[in-house]
């Protein structure tokens, strides 16, 4: 979003004043989903209010949607922890586009 806007100010020809990007955010985290949904201060989440602030004023304004995915289907999974072959195998079909 930010790269469109610094293109426009260097003189690229972008024909939208406003870029419209939408982004799709899979999260099987129940917690992340709750901090990401419920606005409210708690004691142990005080510090993410500062670092991802501007992650919920895209969700405000709608240019982010967290969508809810059980944690089977989650592809991201297959780079950040080890799993069953099953999975495994169903992960990297998905990614490589099979």
């Amino acid at each position: 979003m930010d790269l469109m806007k610094e293109l426009k100010g260097q003189g690229f020809p972008i024909t939208e004043s406003i870029p419209k990007i939408f982004s799709k955010v899979y999260e099987d985290n129940s917690g992340a989903l709750e901090i990401a949904t419920v606005f409210e201060l708690r004691p142990r989440t005080k510090h993410l209010n500062t670092r991802f602030h501007h992650f919920r004023q895209y969700q405000e304004r709608g240019e982010i949607e967290i969508i809810p995915i059980d944690t089977t289907m989650q592809v991201s999974d297959i780079l950040t922890k080890p799993l069953e072959l099953a999975l495994f195998v169903r992960h990297r079909l998905a990614m490589m586009g099979w």
